[in-house]
């Protein structure tokens, strides 16, 4: 992980920026989420995967991210209450997210 743009854009190391799917940034907790990916991803190896739709209005490749030890960042974003969940899209996790969201 190279760059954290938001709690939804990242930058990886070679270059590529990203948004991270399902996930919508909360203006209160913004400053929180950046330093928790910040503090789990910078410098760690990530992989990402995609789902049925590869990109968003403008053009950011949407993706889920993971951790080399299969930790779910953007599960883990929404478990925390870090983020809110975006519902604007249908996606394979939404539902699941959702569900995230109601143990809050």
């Amino acid at each position: 992980m190279k760059e954290i743009i938001s709690s939804e854009i990242l930058i990886l190391n070679n270059g590529l920026k990203i948004r991270l799917l399902g996930v919508k940034e909360r203006p209160e907790k913004n400053g929180e989420a950046i330093q928790f990916l910040r503090e789990k991803a910078c410098g760690q190896k990530v992989f990402i995967k995609f789902d049925t739709t590869k990109y968003d209005e403008k053009n950011n490749l949407l993706c889920y991210l993971y951790l080399w030890n299969k930790i779910f960042l953007n599960a883990h974003l929404i478990k925390n209450g870090l983020v809110d969940v975006d519902v604007a899209k249908d996606y394979k996790y939404k539902s699941k997210f959702l569900t995230y969201m109601g143990t809050k």
